[in-house]
């Protein structure tokens, strides 16, 4: 089954970055729908994880090391795709808890920044808690379920389909635990 094509490399590079193998397969799924091949001709955006080209290139500029041996990064090859994947996803992760270490007291919501800054790009997502911040009742903002309303349309659905198909994988992984 195409869907389970890659759980080795959702397991080996979700523990290497210390993101849920399980949440990179939802995010695959919503990406390329496990087509190594995926294109996006408005984008530009390639290959499983959807990476355009500029991205790579910023990220790997402020990111020493990302591509280990690699000389070009290939976007239709599997194992590169999901490597840069996962430790994109690190990277935001970690980045977005610094950042918001003292007002973000749930924890839970880390994956939904995360995915929504993976989307919409990590300076958007800044920017608009920076912006909020301003504001006398900044707190909220930083709550994902208030401030997905002020998400773009595409990067809340972005967010909420990955979270379901997320939540199917944990329920399917139980399920097979318990056989």
């Amino acid at each position: 089954m195409a869907e389970n094509k890659y759980d080795s490399l959702f397991v080996r590079y979700g523990n290497e970055f210390h993101i849920d193998p399980l949440l990179l397969k939802a995010q695959v799924k919503q990406e390329s729908n496990f087509n190594p091949n995926a294109f996006n001709k408005i984008s530009g955006a390639k290959g499983l994880a959807q990476f355009m080209d500029k991205t790579w290139e910023e990220w790997c500029d402020i990111t020493p090391g990302i591509q280990r041996e690699v000389n070009k990064y290939d976007p239709f090859n599997p194992a590169q795709a999901i490597h840069a994947q996962s430790a994109y996803m690190h990277f935001l992760v970690k980045l977005i808890d610094q950042k918001l270490a003292q007002t973000l007291t749930d924890k839970d919501y880390l994956y939904h920044w995360a995915l929504a800054a993976y989307n919409w790009g990590i300076g958007n997502i800044l920017k608009m808690l920076s912006f909020s911040r301003r504001r006398e009742s900044h707190d909220q903002y930083y709550n994902y379920e208030f401030a997905e309303k002020y998400l773009p349309k595409e990067t809340a659905n972005y967010v909420q389909k990955i979270m379901k198909y997320y939540c199917e994988y944990q329920q399917e992984e139980y399920e097979n635990a318990k056989k």
